[in-house]
């Protein structure tokens, strides 16, 4: 969407929302930026406190993972009903 990268999300109801591919931060580096998107959920993993869900997208591919810890930069995109 205007030469920003990233994916275009629509709900069942028709709302649609765009997230951009703004990659991770870790200690002092960010990476990724332009390529994949992460976004923290509100939910943790119930098996191991140090991480929780997340929507990744990269290349077409997009799924819930759980894969990063929550000391990890990810990006958050609140919405409301």
């Amino acid at each position: 969407v205007n030469g920003i990268y990233g994916s275009k999300f629509t709900a069942p109801n028709g709302g649609t929302i765009f997230l951009p591919a703004a990659g991770y931060r870790y200690d002092d580096g960010t990476y990724y930026f332009g390529s994949d998107g992460s976004y923290w959920s509100s939910t943790q993993y119930p098996y191991i406190s140090l991480n929780a869900y997340r929507l990744g997208f990269r290349s077409g591919d997009t799924g819930w993972y759980f894969s990063r810890r929550r000391d990890y930069g990810l990006s958050v995109r609140p919405v409301t009903e």
